[in-house]
């Protein structure tokens, strides 16, 4: 799965996501979230904060979750790439690279959040090579939270500004997508980040699309979960659309 968004910002979302995770145990043996978990995450002492929040809810929840022997593995997306090893720490949870290859039942398939797909968005690509500069990250991280906090929040301001002024959203490159795969000997791939799900097939090679998750408006829930269940010599595909249940009340009756 990948584009959660789970904080204070969007509390049905990220209760629900609780509640799914809550019930996963000796159901998966792994957890592989590609990306933007959260809205946003301007440093791991988020976590070290008196008040408990929605934050402190995820974590707790994964690190339950992997208390219990499921594998959780964790990329980075363009919304919490300062996720660091206290974060991993605290949910029993692997920060994963991106890409990264998985290899199951024989094959090889390219994990990724997506963003840096999106080439052809050259503000956004600029920006990604700033932010993910160590003497960047260290500068922010060295200032208060409070500051921090405040510049987050206009940064999200800019971006939904930008996303309405354009005639349509970026998209991932196919042919830069193809040039993953080449260089990781891979005819699949898994991503996130555009929020539009599909298969996307090209001269063999299979690209999906994963959903976002939101709760938020009960009338229009979003929420999916890719399933990979290996057998002899393949992997069995289904995509579970979540949002309809979940997007009930904890205490409602079943459907």
């Amino acid at each position: 799965m990948s584009d959660l968004h789970l904080g204070p910002q969007a509390p049905r979302t990220t209760a629900a996501f609780v509640r799914w995770v809550g019930g996963l145990a000796g159901r998966a043996d792994a957890l592989l979230v590609l990306g933007d978990l959260f809205e946003t995450w301007i440093g791991d002492d988020l976590l070290e904060q008196p008040q408990r929040d929605q934050h402190h809810a995820v974590c707790a929840c994964l690190g339950q979750l992997a208390a219990g022997g499921c594998f959780v593995g964790v990329q980075r997306g363009n919304r919490d790439f300062l996720l660091g090893s206290a974060f991993a720490r605290r949910c029993g949870a692997r920060l994963l690279d991106d890409p990264c290859l998985l290899e199951l039942a024989g094959q090889r398939i390219v994990l990724s959040h997506g963003d840096a797909l999106c080439i052809d968005d050259l503000p956004y690509m600029r920006w990604r090579a700033v932010c993910r500069e160590p003497k960047w990250q260290q500068d922010f991280l060295a200032q208060p939270l409070a500051a921090r906090q405040q510049q987050a929040a206009a940064a999200r301001a800019q971006s939904r500004d930008s996303q309405a002024a354009m005639l349509a959203p970026g998209d991932a490159d196919a042919s830069e997508a193809a040039r993953w795969l080449q260089r990781a000997r891979a005819d699949w791939m898994i991503h996130g980040h555009t929020h539009r799900p599909r298969e996307h097939w090209q001269q063999a090679q299979l690209r999906q699309v994963l959903s976002d998750w939101d709760l938020e408006k009960p009338s229009d829930p979003r929420a999916q979960a890719l399933w990979l269940r290996p057998r002899a010599g393949w992997v069995e595909v289904r995509r579970e659309d979540l949002g309809a249940a979940l997007a009930q009340p904890a205490d409602a009756p079943a459907t």
